[in-house]
């Protein structure tokens, strides 16, 4: 899953999977990156999908979204936005963990081959649905005892890359996974060229 993007077939397929009371940023934040990556000439097409018919889903803040599509089988790359956890919010990832609705979803990806990458508390979404195990494994600061009593080995780092399971810190720390996933996907100079755009000082795994 390493090679440059002149070694694939096609495009990168990523999937940002959003719900309602997701944190806006957690979602806006990769999807920024990983388009404009996409704008610079990177193989990538990216979605943003839902886990049901399309309808609109409003954020933790207020903003709302329109998906492109439902979810399906296929991407390469899904991103598990998180939100909501602090507050043990019915709305967001604190909620979708508690109905579960989303884990047979996940569970599907990571079957078929799919890097699970999660932002912030999504990672708890992850966990829960049996994807994380023992694995080293970053959050959001209000989820890491949580994510530890998984059994997860939780890393204080904005990056932890663990091959086909990829997880960042709270919140801005989306961006950095999304600039690591278009490094690890096709480069480091086209991720640092894309931080320096969005005048964004990045942070790779390990703290590089």
């Amino acid at each position: 899953m390493r090679g440059r993007a002149a070694c694939r077939a096609g495009p990168v397929w990523v999937d940002i999977l959003v719900y309602d009371g997701l944190d806006e940023l957690d979602a806006v934040g990769p999807l920024e990156v990983l388009r404009s990556a996409a704008a610079a000439g990177a193989g990538l097409d990216v979605r943003l999908v839902s886990g049901e018919a399309p309808r609109e889903v409003v954020g933790a803040y207020g903003l709302r979204f329109l998906p492109d599509a439902p979810w399906q089988p296929g991407a390469e790359v899904l991103v598990v936005p998180g939100g909501g956890w602090a507050d043990r919010a019915e709305r967001g990832a604190w909620g979708e963990v508690r109905r579960g609705e989303l884990f047979p979803l996940l569970r599907q990806a990571a079957a078929d081959g799919a890097v699970m990458a999660a932002v912030c508390s999504g990672a708890m979404l992850v966990a829960a649905a049996g994807l994380v195990g023992t694995r080293r494994a970053a959050t959001h600061h209000s989820a890491a005892a949580d994510l530890a009593a998984t059994g997860a080995q939780v890393v204080d780092d904005r990056v932890v890359d663990e091959g086909d399971l990829v997880t960042s810190g709270g919140v801005t720390a989306g961006i950095d996974l999304a600039l690591w996933l278009v490094e690890r996907f096709f480069d480091r100079e086209l991720a640092d060229r894309l931080a320096r755009r969005m005048e964004y000082r990045r942070w790779r795994p390990g703290g590089g």
